[in-house]
């Protein structure tokens, strides 16, 4: 198992969230994420070939893996909207 760990503005990102999606996406992200977050993720290309992708009803988390310390480090979360998707990115490009 991984442990979720969020960066202080994907921390800003979940609380702006309705608490019942809140409380879904953390059971999400234990239950998908915290077991296999390669195989249920995807890679970013580049320019942010270290991010991943999780995908979870209408919303992307954006997330950073570190493998040796099963660690994953969400970085940002947004909605699937294409003009969502570049916000997200770009906040971390």
């Amino acid at each position: 198992m991984f442990a979720i760990c969020f960066t202080d503005e994907a921390a800003r990102d979940v609380r702006a969230l309705p608490r019942g999606t809140r409380n879904s996406l953390r059971k999400a992200l234990v239950k998908g994420l915290a077991s296999d977050p390669v195989g249920r993720s995807t890679e970013l290309r580049p320019p942010l070939e270290q991010f991943r992708s999780f995908h979870w009803r209408q919303y992307r988390v954006v997330f950073k893996l570190y493998p040796e310390a099963h660690v994953v480090a969400v970085v940002g979360l947004g909605e699937r909207a294409a003009q969502s998707r570049w916000n997200v990115y770009r906040r971390l490009d």
